[in-house]
């Protein structure tokens, strides 16, 4: 665990002029859901914004473990959030956290089925900036594993260990006592957040804005909602020509 390096994120209003940016892209039609994380990383971790298929915004890094940083922004439902990560490999690493749809009503924990992580085998060096190298980088990675690519054969499910509170961390402020520090298992230890150990990192964590606890992965991930709209649109130009030829 190393001491703060740099701590760099957006405010919410910065935040939410990108979501109005992202909207816009998507179209007016795009329905967005209001989103709040409150999340910790040891060692260090970079919140990116996606799609399904690729990593298309940089929100923030941060390098200190003890602060639990929070986010607040609107993001349509097709988009995905992203978190990379890697650990110093000295005495403990995990990601703790919780994630809210304030729009759906549905609060979510690092450790509930909704989250996924893959592991890329790649090192230390994750992508913490929003350089197009670095995107490039997470986008890759991102398609790798859709594929059942990369170390970990794709996309998995974290691996719990203790509940916020415990040591070595103690209790992170804002993040509630159900939430428990996770990673990925390399070596299938069932709890892969001590020692210090090299899980094949770089990892990265991810979770769907429409994700439910029934549907932890929408079966139409990535622009389904809009590609939905687009289609019902022409069906619909279609129809006027038809009427209107007749």
């Amino acid at each position: 665990m190393l001491k703060k390096m740099k701590k760099i994120a957006l405010n919410g209003q910065s935040l939410g002029y990108a979501a109005l940016i992202a909207l816009a892209v998507l179209g007016p039609a795009a329905k967005a859901d209001l989103i709040k994380i409150n999340m910790t990383v040891d060692n260090s971790y970079a919140l990116f914004l996606g799609t399904a298929t690729s990593a298309t915004t940089f929100i923030g890094s941060d390098f200190s473990w003890p602060t639990t940083e929070t986010y607040n922004f609107n993001l349509a439902t097709s988009q995905y959030i992203y978190v990379t990560t890697a650990s110093d490999l000295s005495a403990a690493q995990g990601f703790l956290g919780q994630f809210e749809n304030l729009t759906s009503g549905y609060k979510f924990y690092s450790n509930d089925a909704q989250w996924q992580v893959m592991a890329t085998n790649l090192g230390s060096n994750a992508p913490y900036t929003g350089s197009a190298t670095d995107l490039a980088l997470l986008t890759t990675q991102i398609q790798l594993a859709n594929g059942g690519g990369t170390f970990s054969n794709g996309w998995v499910g974290t691996t719990a260990g203790p509940s916020n509170g415990a040591g070595p961390w103690g209790a992170r402020p804002n993040i509630d006592a159900a939430a428990k520090w996770v990673w990925y298992s390399s070596n299938g230890d069932s709890d892969p957040t001590t020692p210090g150990y090299n899980h094949a990192e770089w990892l990265t964590f991810r979770i769907a804005v429409a994700a439910t606890p029934t549907n932890p992965v929408p079966s139409v991930p990535d622009g389904g909602t809009t590609l939905a709209m687009l289609g019902g649109a022409l069906a619909g130009l279609g129809a006027l020509r038809r009427k209107f030829r007749a």
